[in-house]
């Protein structure tokens, strides 16, 4: 039986329709990389450089600025949420480009609109206020000593809902393309589909439960209440748990099951799509399974790599 044939792929990006799996990483190829991820958003596209571009200077004041929070330097944490959000945003204009909208400017849907308005709102809030309450050598998680602290730790909250919830959006919109319009192809369509979801429906889970631990601990489940002790770059404690385990790799599940299954077929690029949509959702299932594992573990008090 022939295998489906899909839209062409003028970026010479990994296609699985067409079994292409050229991984361009020279100059030229990541131009090539940056101009899909426009095309698929302008907005999100700049919004996330804009980002990196902060999280380049926010490197620097981690080094230039001795002060400290909870043992590691107060630009710390805004370094890493400058990170992780404009890789969210960069992502989601990244398969926001498949979609067959984003040939068709003047026919935006609302929930695309939504994912690119929403997901930037709700985005600079949290990293501007994070940022802002970093250089004052304050906390912005937990924080409820006052009434605004509270009540900007409750938009925080629901802001971040927001946020992950535009993941959602686009994975349902992905995988309800029975059209097969999909640029990337069906299997790569599932895998980006569910990790979408994945990252929308754990991402919201993982962040609730960190989020109603104000006063019983924060992110830490026993152990030493200090990042300085934790592991290199994400402070992930070594002798106790630590809920940020969990949020973590279920916020990335967006970026994670697309690259598993696109090294799975550079690996076997024979193999036939149903076969592959298969593995899409084993990996799915696995990987699930992996993150609620190590919520479990943190709440048992037990460090991810103690």
């Amino acid at each position: 039986m022939s295998t489906p044939t899909h839209s062409t792929n003028p970026d010479n990006l990994p296609s699985l329709g067409h079994h292409r799996f050229r991984l361009d990483l020279s100059l030229a190829g990541i131009n090539v990389l940056w101009e899909k991820i426009k095309r698929g958003s302008p907005a999100l596209a700049m919004t996330g450089l804009f980002l990196l571009v902060l999280s380049l200077a926010t490197l620097v004041l981690t080094i230039a600025d001795p002060r400290l929070f909870q043992g590691v330097s107060v630009w710390h944490k805004p370094w890493k949420f400058q990170v992780s959000t404009a890789l969210y945003l960069l992502t989601l204009a990244l398969f926001l480009s498949d979609l067959p909208s984003a040939e068709k400017p003047g026919k935006v849907s609302f929930a695309s609109r939504y994912i690119v308005w929403m997901s930037i709102a709700a985005g600079l809030f949290e990293v501007l206020y994070i940022t802002w309450q970093g250089a004052f050598g304050l906390a912005s998680h937990y924080n409820v000593s006052s009434k605004f602290y509270g009540a900007m730790y409750t938009a925080m909250g629901v802001g971040a809902v927001l946020l992950t919830s535009t993941s959602g959006v686009l994975g349902y919109q992905i995988l309800r393309d029975k059209g097969r319009q999909f640029k990337a192809g069906v299997a790569m369509r599932h895998a980006i589909g569910w990790g979408l979801v994945v990252t929308c429906v754990l991402g919201i889970v993982t962040g609730g439960v960190l989020g109603e631990r104000t006063r019983s601990g924060g992110h830490w489940v026993g152990g030493t209440a200090n990042d300085a002790l934790g592991m290199a770059v994400f402070n992930w404690s070594r002798d106790g748990g630590d809920l940020r385990v969990a949020h973590f790799f279920a916020l990335h599940a967006m970026q994670v099951l697309p690259l598993l299954v696109l090294g799975l077929l550079i690996a076997l690029p024979s193999m036939v799509q149903q076969t592959a949509k298969r593995w899409v959702w084993l990996l799915t299932a696995v990987f699930s399974a992996f993150c609620i594992w190590t919520l479990m573990q943190a709440l048992r008090g037990v460090p991810f790599m103690g």
